[in-house]
């Protein structure tokens, strides 16, 4: 059974904190294009406190290690009292503080590729002292370039900017992750056109059917299922009778769709620069007009606001459909560990629960891609592993 460790770290150093963290109910998460988080419970023991204080804001920062291995890292943000000398602490990836915390460095880029406008924004803002979080830039680059501004009196932050460039049509994919060793910790920026593992490695597997009863032992269930099933979490099995996922939920909305997207960019009234992209496809198969807005008040160049439109109405135009599946950590035909961000994946939901085929998409089932793995660890037995693959858009 894998073990996981949490200690403390600095803002402004690589190195961990001596102390070892005695973290309960740990939590963390690994999305892609977003900033994970963490949160745990520690009780500090009388006469045992030396820890406590190596996680004292605004310096902590956490690192979470996996058998030795670092697998994710990030600074404190928040603590509360969870008991009488209990705390229950809050963490977000390092990238978090450039999203909220640091205002973008004026600069121009013109032609520009977006994997370099992405680093010179972190770079430059590391550049400034109290802004350095040591995370190594690397040195890649995309097939989309851009024309791109941060003026002296824009009120933005370093991660409004990245994220721009990456939302946009053609943009960068990208996260933040740990790496190294516990001895030499790393701070690592992922950036690719498309990353994580184009062809499927890791099959998940749901079977309907479990096992049958065996007397006198009752079947093992497991409760730990954090926010896949809304209420008190559902008793399943630990196994089923095939398959490596013991449990999976599908969601459906149509709350955000649209059938055209609107962007505006700079200028005001009849001058307003303004791009609109049309689902023409749904509108033909019957579907209502509905229309979103997006503003882009810093893009000047018709090209990059035409691309932002694109890239909106693509995120929308449909019925976005998305799979949690749940599997057990130490399990070797489902380890997390080696399936990157972002990896494709095959899933296999042998379920008639849906009204449809079954197994959900045919025999083979379907090839989805992983945006998010969040770990939960309990305080005894395995942690549960939870893959969250992307939204689908049905019926584009």
């Amino acid at each position: 059974m894998p073990r996981y460790e949490v200690y403390a770290t600095r803002y402004d150093s690589l190195g961990i904190v001596d102390e070892l963290v005695p973290a309960r109910d740990l939590t963390f998460s690994l999305p892609l294009n977003d900033h994970g988080e963490c949160t745990f419970t520690a009780t500090v023991e009388p006469g045992k406190s030396f820890w406590r204080a190596a996680l004292a804001l605004p310096f902590a920062g956490v690192l979470v290690s996996r058998d030795g291995v670092p697998v994710w890292e990030g600074l404190v943000i928040e603590e509360r009292p969870s008991g009488p000398r209990s705390f229950q602490f809050t963490a977000r990836e390092w990238g978090w503080f450039f999203e909220e915390k640091v205002p973008a460095v004026p600069r121009r880029w013109i032609k520009a590729n977006d994997h370099l406008i992405f680093r010179q924004l972190i770079s430059d803002a590391q550049a400034i002292s109290g802004q350095n979080l040591l995370i190594e830039l690397g040195s890649t680059l995309g097939a989309t370039v851009s024309d791109r501004a941060v003026a002296a009196w824009d009120k933005t932050t370093v991660g409004r900017e990245f994220r721009s460039v990456a939302d946009a049509e053609g943009g960068p994919e990208w996260y933040i992750q740990s790496g190294g060793t516990l001895d030499a910790p790393r701070r690592q920026l992922i950036l690719g056109d498309r990353l994580g593992q184009t062809d499927p490695q890791m099959v998940l597997e749901y079977v309907e059917d479990t096992e049958r009863y065996q007397a006198p032992d009752a079947p093992p269930i497991v409760t730990l299922l954090g926010d896949l099933f809304p209420g008190v979490a559902p008793e399943v099995p630990t196994r089923r009778a095939g398959g490596n996922v013991i449990a999976q939920g599908r969601s459906r909305t149509l709350a955000e769709a649209a059938t055209v997207a609107i962007a505006t960019g700079s200028g005001e009234e009849a001058a307003q620069l303004r791009s609109t992209a049309t689902a023409s496809n749904l509108l033909t198969l019957g579907w209502p007009r509905m229309t979103s807005f997006s503003d882009y008040s810093d893009v000047s160049v018709k090209t990059t606001l035409n691309r932002h439109a694109s890239a909106d109405l693509k995120a929308v135009a449909g019925i976005a459909t998305a799979y949690s599946l749940v599997t057990l950590d130490g399990d070797p035909t489902a380890d997390w560990s080696q399936t990157p961000r972002g990896s494709s994946v095959r899933v296999v939901l042998d379920t008639d629960v849906y009204g449809g085929d079954r197994p959900v998409g045919g025999a083979d089932g379907f090839t989805a891609r992983c945006i998010n793995t969040l770990v939960r660890v309990p305080d005894s037995g395995s942690a549960q592993i939870e893959w969250q693959v992307d939204e689908t858009l049905e019926g584009s």
